[in-house]
């Protein structure tokens, strides 16, 4: 079993639909990891054409316009996917078929149909993956803890609350919105949908404590943002899901607006037990500084180039003290073991498909007014 094997990094597309850019520095950092080239389809539009070329010379790296002549190359043994959600499915059985890693930016398919032939590919062509985005956070992380002490007793339910405060919101118009499209409709040029977007960290969570869900019950038709409303598409989304072994689960995923939390949104988890109860900061411990300067001279508007801040973060006055509080190095360590091991890291496609599923059944629901639907969902024939 090598343990000093270097391995090289493919990383296909810097889209602003995905975190690519976050994942540089962790790539850059990790002594086992090294950034091979940046690759992309053909048929992109050509700023993101432009902004890949960047990337590339910024890190020194090829720009290869192709993602097959890309998937070629022998120093590549992992890539990550962070493109359009609607592209991810098909980059990933490609990637997977070359017999190259997969690290998947939180969403492996658009619809359960694309999720389910990801799994399979990967189980076929014997390769590992990871979605790194829902295991391995401080939240995660502290939710274990106290659930291994034993003092909770049975978990009975879990409550979630992710939110992100990004974006300016304004009056929306006197017309009220349509009703909420349906799942299916991710990719938006200048929004995204917030009970997806946000909500899939509450969903993990979920599944690590409760396991399989039986059914899912949504709500997303409130809007904070008029570009939201006008599109059909939620800012702020809630859930209720029953286990399979019973326990109830609650969560809202949300855009809240710019400045309205010390750290960026709310991140917590309540997990009520039969023998007592744990609420969970995944933003704490944190160092709270307050100078007034800072709020009264704060910039609060986001860039016209980056309105709904997909590139930027909102002011914070509140610093976490984790190392790793999304837990990215945490899931990158993860798959370097899991490569020298021969295993599959903690939180694999399969996971991430299951993941996918609970989501789109909770906007089945919202969409039909709040009207359960049943787990699993059936497929199309």
């Amino acid at each position: 079993m090598a343990t000093d094997r270097i391995y090289g990094v493919l990383l296909l597309s810097f889209s602003r639909h995905g975190h690519q850019r976050s994942f540089v520095p962790l790539f850059q950092k990790h002594p086992r990891i090294r950034i091979a080239a940046v690759a992309d389809e053909t048929d992109i539009y050509p700023e993101l054409a432009a902004l890949n070329r960047q990337w590339a010379a910024q890190l020194g790296v090829p720009y290869i316009p192709g993602v097959e002549q890309a998937l070629t190359l022998a120093e590549v043994d992992l890539v990550s996917i962070a493109h359009e959600q609607e592209r991810n499915a098909g980059l990933a059985q490609r990637a997977a078929e070359a017999g190259k890693h997969l690290w998947i930016d939180k969403y492996i398919g658009a619809t359960l149909e694309e999720c389910d032939r990801v799994v399979e590919c990967v189980a076929s062509a014997g390769v590992k993956s990871i979605v790194p985005s829902y295991a391995y956070s401080q939240l995660l992380q502290q939710s274990r803890q106290a659930l291994a002490t034993g003092q909770l007793g049975r978990l009975l339910g879990v409550h979630v609350e992710a939110m992100f405060s990004k974006g300016w919101p304004q009056p929306l118009p006197a017309v009220p919105p349509d009703l909420l499209l349906p799942p299916g409709k991710w990719t938006f040029p200048v929004l995204k949908r917030e009970l997806l977007t946000v909500g899939a960290y509450a969903v993990g969570l979920i599944q690590e404590c409760l396991g399989p869900m039986a059914w899912a019950q949504g709500r997303a038709n409130a809007y904070f943002f008029p570009e939201h409303a006008a599109s059909r598409a939620d800012d702020f989304g809630m859930m209720t899901l029953g286990a399979a072994q019973g326990a109830i689960a609650t969560l809202c995923g949300a855009r809240i607006g710019v400045a309205t939390h010390p750290q960026g949104g709310p991140l917590k988890a309540q997990l009520i037990g039969t023998r007592g109860s744990a609420v969970v900061d995944g933003k704490g411990p944190a160092l709270d500084v307050f100078l007034r300067s800072q709020v009264t001279d704060a910039q609060y508007h986001p860039s016209p180039q980056d309105p709904m801040q997909w590139a930027s973060g909102s002011p914070v006055l509140k610093s976490a003290l984790a190392a790793d509080p999304t837990g990215l190095w945490a899931g990158l360590e993860d798959l370097v073991q899991a490569l020298d091991e021969d295993r599959q890291p903690r939180y694999t496609a399969l996971q991430g498909r299951d993941l996918m599923e609970i989501l789109i059944a909770g906007y089945r629901s919202a969409a039909k007014g709040g009207e359960p639907v049943m787990l699993p969902l059936e497929r199309k024939t």
